[in-house]
């Protein structure tokens, strides 16, 4: 087969551009508006964190359990592009049928974002399972940072489309507002990821389609094919086990930042926007500068960077008492948010041969959603036992720690020797 023609800078616009768009949904929806809005005025007041992390729990869960189907079948069938299209469509719908959920529909609040944020990992994964195709190791680094860069970018766009809506409150007073929030977003979503769709290339063959239960089956036997050949890529089985420890921590922090900030420090609805405005500004820098840092000086060292600023800031946050230092906390937290999430896919970037980057890009999904679905619910718990969000926050920098430690233990020039050598093999 001949070797596709490199990327052009207008696929690689394009592939940032999903990240643009997609943020509108980890922004509003995860962060800032529907979670706060959830915990605040949908759902009883004294379970209320324990129930928002049960319900990121049981979506993470469940794209645990589907996501070697998916990846096989996008994999095998060279249809990425298409699976990519059904998740995207479907985060936008679900998230715009949040515009029912009104106070006191908790089941029917935690099915809409349940499916929504199934959909949005999976897309997440199928986006990212397209970054060794469009970059190579001298370039993953400036590439990824620009999807996440562009990614903050798209946050703040959607922020300051939805302010207006949020200036009354987040609670039933401002219901009539609030609930347009979600088609919104929504919209954005689907317009934003448009250039996507137009000018992303499938890059792997199409095959004859098999049917979903030929590739559930090719999609689980991979976990075992995958185990068997554990010894050619450890670097990569060691560095998703460091990745799901710290993640656990990170989780957290986007998945409760809001609620922290609003429940224990006070901040208003606008004060909220103000915050996250500072955040996405400043995670957009980090993801663009540290892509840099990750081309010059290598993925771990990094990674290690970016733990050490999240330490910080989990202690920073843990012993807070001002709104003014919370807004400081959060624009060194957007430098942390960016740097650790552009790395991270970088790294696995570069550990992935073109041949199983769907397969491995859905170990990344597993890894990162396995964390998204213990992360939140040991949150809620904690704030739920304890009475106090300080220390559940606490609680982050354990995870923080690990991983940076764990890190010592990852060999970057092994875990890419590995990927060049299965490619040449194969």
């Amino acid at each position: 087969m001949p070797k596709a023609a490199p990327a052009r800078p207008r696929e690689i616009f394009a592939w940032a551009m999903f990240d643009f768009a997609n943020s509108s949904y980890t922004t509003i929806v995860v962060t800032v508006a529907f979670s706060v809005y959830f915990t605040s005025t949908v759902a009883p007041s004294d379970n209320a964190d324990l129930l928002w992390g049960l319900a990121l729990g049981l979506s993470n869960i469940l794209v645990l359990l589907s996501a070697p189907l998916i990846g096989a079948a996008a994999d095998d069938s060279g249809r990425k592009k298409p699976f990519l299209a059904v998740t995207y469509l479907s985060c936008v719908g679900a998230t715009a049928a949040l515009y029912f959920v009104t106070p006191g529909s908790v089941v029917v609040g935690i099915a809409l974002f349940v499916l929504s944020n199934i959909a949005f990992a999976h897309g997440e994964n199928l986006i990212g399972a397209f970054l060794p195709e469009i970059s190579t190791p001298q370039t993953v680094g400036r590439i990824s940072g620009l999807g996440w860069g562009l990614g903050y970018f798209g946050g703040l766009a959607s922020l300051l489309l939805i302010r207006p809506l949020m200036s009354a409150g987040l609670d039933a007073g401002n219901l009539d507002r609030l609930r347009w929030i979600w088609p919104i977003t929504a919209g954005f979503f689907l317009l934003a990821a448009l250039p996507t769709f137009a000018w992303l290339e499938e890059r792997v063959e199409r095959e004859t389609w098999r049917g979903l239960v030929a590739y559930a089956r090719r999609g689980f036997g991979r976990l075992v094919t995958t185990g068997h050949s554990i010894t050619h890529f450890r670097e990569l089985a060691k560095f998703l086990l460091v990745f799901f420890v710290y993640s656990l921590g990170f989780t957290i922090a986007i998945s409760f930042s809001g609620i922290f900030a609003r429940t224990t420090l006070g901040f208003s609805a606008n004060e909220l926007v103000t915050l996250f405005l500072i955040l996405q500004f400043s995670s957009a820098a980090g993801a663009v500068a540290f892509g840099w840092l990750q081309d010059a000086f290598g993925s771990r060292r990094t990674l290690q960077l970016s733990l050490l600023i999240w330490i910080a800031v989990g202690l920073a946050s843990a012993a807070c008492q001002t709104k003014g230092q919370f807004l400081w906390i959060g624009l060194t937290a957007g430098v942390g948010i960016g740097s650790l999430q552009a790395a991270s896919r970088g790294l696995i970037s570069t550990f992935s041969p073109p041949s199983k980057s769907g397969e491995f890009f859905g170990f990344w999904g597993l890894s990162q959603r396995a964390a998204f679905a213990l992360g939140p619910i040991l949150f809620g718990l904690v704030s739920s036992w304890s009475g106090s969000q300080r220390l559940a926050v606490l609680m982050t920098t354990v995870f923080f720690t690990a991983g940076l430690i764990g890190l010592q233990w990852i060999d970057e020039a092994a875990g890419r020797a590995a990927a060049v050598a299965w490619h040449e093999e194969g």
